[in-house]
């Protein structure tokens, strides 16, 4: 009796000992102050897992160019370009932009993609886990936000912040993007919270003409006749489609074909339909197998196969194109994916680019797999 908890001596009609009563109540303060201890740590991780990863190369197989200013952080880089902006009265404002890898340099001939966020004030610290990550691979990288951030850098649009004014948001980026950016065949659009394997974008996008109107991503049935491309997902459009959609479906009149004056609304939905209106194709991005190459779903949700419960979901209800879910869900050369946290991100950047798999030291019969078969 005397280990037992203080309440449960006094129910038994003992008086409780003060040794039973301190222990308990050390006990119990003692798991509160480890579990905020672990609370501390777990999201105080992610932050020193950028900056480690920013600080230590763990890909040094090439030549290697030591990169200064405000995004090096002693991070070793190939080439590095300053691009210089056009058009209006702060033409001359230059944006620094990073190239990829050299290991991962592309050839003169690939398309030239100009990749755009949107963000806003409370998450630029995600944005900035896409600038160290992924965002650097595109041939400029342009972050738009409501506020100055000195680290990031975003160009900043006179629109109100929150989520329900998005379509505020994204039609303000395209027309900035035309007036100051228009000589770049595609454009890259994606969430703070959107994974892009830049490498597989540019090889989808070889053979498409910029000049032709089209626009690709996660193709969704509901609402526009042609389709339209999920905002989560990322969607990718073609130079002609960025001008017909600033000089031709922003000066519509015609607000059932495009709400061109409104503030409020689903922003890919809306954009669908104003490109709709002006002739821009909402096309196909399947590869040779049928398999689709954007998503609009975290990793997690597409590799393993999930319950019952899960076709359920709306997704399954708009998504264009249905799909399996599972290790053949989708394309081998996928684009993107969505929902993807700061430690996401970080864990597909290492897996994607940072980790090298020898595969030349794999037995050609198949290991033990083919040895099971065979006994």
């Amino acid at each position: 009796m005397r280990g037992s908890h203080c309440i449960y001596i006094q129910k038994m009609g003992r008086r409780p000992s003060t040794w039973a009563c301190a222990r308990t109540v050390s006990t119990f303060f003692l798991g509160f102050v480890l579990g905020l201890v672990i609370h501390i740590f777990a999201s105080l991780s992610v932050e020193l897992a950028r900056e480690n990863a920013l600080n230590n190369d763990i890909t040094n197989d090439t030549t290697e160019t030591q990169v200064g200013g405000p995004w090096a952080w002693g991070l070793s880089w190939g080439r590095r370009a300053a691009l210089t902006t056009q058009g209006g009265g702060d033409a001359g404002r230059e944006s620094s932009v990073s190239s990829q890898d050299a290991s991962l340099e592309v050839p003169p001939a690939a398309p030239r993609v100009l990749c755009y966020v949107l963000t806003g004030p409370t998450t630029h610290k995600s944005a900035l886990n896409v600038r160290d990550t992924w965002g650097r691979r595109c041939d400029a990288m342009v972050f738009f936000s409501t506020k100055e951030d000195a680290e990031l850098q975003p160009e900043v649009l006179k629109v109100q912040e929150g989520y329900g004014f998005l379509w505020a948001k994204a039609k303000a980026a395209l027309e900035h993007l035309h007036r100051r950016y228009p000589d770049y065949d595609w454009y890259m659009k994606a969430d703070d919270d959107t994974f892009v394997i830049v490498e597989n974008l540019r090889l989808f996008l070889k053979d498409l003409q910029p000049q032709e109107p089209a626009y690709y991503g996660v193709k969704f049935r509901q609402h526009v006749k042609q389709g339209y491309m999920s905002g989560g997902g990322g969607y990718v459009l073609s130079r002609e489609a960025v001008r017909r959609f600033v000089t031709e479906a922003l000066t519509m009149k015609d607000q059932a074909k495009c709400a061109n004056e409104a503030v409020r609304g689903a922003e890919d939905l809306l954009l669908g339909q104003c490109l709709e209106s002006v002739g821009v194709r909402a096309g196909d991005s399947l590869d040779a197998g049928g398999k689709p190459r954007f998503f609009s779903h975290n990793p997690l949700s597409l590799f393993y196969k999930a319950p019952l419960v899960n076709r359920l979901h709306w997704y399954w209800r708009y998504i264009w194109h249905k799909h399996d879910v599972g290790p053949d869900c989708c394309s081998p050369h996928l684009i993107s994916f969505h929902d993807v946290d700061a430690r996401m991100m970080w864990t597909l950047e290492v897996l994607l680019y940072r980790i090298h798999i020898h595969h030349e030291l794999q037995p050609k019969g198949g290991g033990a797999a083919e040895g099971l078969r065979r006994a």
